[in-house]
């Protein structure tokens, strides 16, 4: 009898509870390590917390411009190189919230610009450049920060096949310049605070300690001046062994609270020693100096204080041919 209410009661349960598909949907990347923000001095009063407000919907587009040289030594004997000024277009948005409250938007370089410093180039230079500038077109993807500048997520395709140094630049504009990552507590004019995080560029980790100074202080709108230093401790990376690395940022920025792009320029020297295997076993040390000017700019700034150029504007497929000048219609204008 007990063997027959057993098979009764899990033949039951069989036919009352069957098995059930659960779709679970793909969360995206996960979400990434806060940066550590320390207020130094929060500053007069009256103070406010700082936060972005940006609306659902909105698009901008940024200007970045970037300048390097370079000094590398090896076997005893040194070279010099240089990247000419490049500008590149940056579309951001549409912007939209997530169920977290967080801010996500697009974000696509959609033209790259040459200056006219490059004229003075050779034609196989100029090749150059362009060919190691055009896999720039190809980076996209978005990202998400949360009300206090802070990057949650993110996703982009296209960037490993931008060269090294480039691919390090961008990844030092977006972490310091980029967007201003906001404390809790509230703070006034003259406040100070440091963000401090960990971050890879180019395949190596780097402590990062950016330093946030307000200058002026108004209703929606900050001036701030901004220092930065990163080190990194000796690891090993794709080319060799990184033995030393350090690099130091001094700018300033005005952050509009009511949208994504800043304006913002600053001055980075970075110096880096890197080992590598030689042909006899022994290893070769490789001394590198950058020096990088980078300046970023909202396009209505373009519109304005930018000479507009008497033709016809070109089509924007023509300017994503980077490397045939012939199409490139554009004019670069510097103010």
């Amino acid at each position: 009898m007990l063997a027959g209410l057993l098979l009764a009661t899990t033949t039951s349960c069989r036919t009352k509870y069957p098995p059930q598909t659960v779709q679970v949907a793909d969360p995206g990347p996960p979400q990434r390590v806060l940066p550590t923000i320390r207020v130094l001095d929060p500053g007069m009063t009256p103070r406010r917390p700082l936060r972005y407000r940006v609306q659902p919907g909105q698009v901008e587009t940024l200007y970045v411009e970037l300048v390097r040289a370079q000094a590398m030594e090896a076997r005893g004997q040194t070279s010099q190189a240089g990247l000419p000024p490049v500008q590149l277009e940056v579309k951001m948005g549409p912007a939209s919230g997530t169920r977290e409250g967080f801010i996500r938007h697009p974000v696509e370089i959609i033209q790259v610009r040459l200056s006219k410093a490059a004229d003075q180039m050779s034609p196989a230079q100029r090749e150059q450049v362009e060919k190691s500038l055009a896999p720039l077109l190809q980076v996209e993807g978005w990202s998400e920060m949360d009300v206090q500048g802070r990057i949650r997520r993110g996703e982009f395709k296209g960037a490993d096949a931008v060269p090294p140094d480039l691919n390090v630049m961008l990844g030092n504009i977006r972490s310091a310049l980029l967007t201003v990552p906001f404390p809790d507590e509230p703070v006034g004019a003259r406040a100070r605070w440091e963000v401090e995080r960990k971050i890879q560029l180019s395949g190596i980790w780097v402590d990062q300690v950016v330093t946030y100074n307000i200058v002026r202080y108004r209703e929606d709108q900050l001036d701030l001046q901004i220092s930065a230093r990163q080190t990194a401790e000796p690891q090993q990376i794709d080319i060799g062994r990184v033995e030393a690395y350090q690099s130091s940022v001094l700018g300033s920025a005005t952050v509009r609270l009511s949208h994504f792009t800043p304006y913002s320029e600053a001055e980075a020297t970075t110096q880096m020693r890197v080992s590598q295997p030689a042909p006899m076993g022994e290893s070769e040390l490789i001394r590198i100096e950058r020096r990088t000017t980078v300046k970023l700019y909202p396009a209505e700034e373009a519109e304005e204080f930018h000479e507009k150029p008497k033709e016809k504007p070109s089509d924007p497929e023509d300017a994503k041919v980077v490397t045939e000048p012939s199409k490139q219609k554009l004019k670069w204008y510097t103010p």
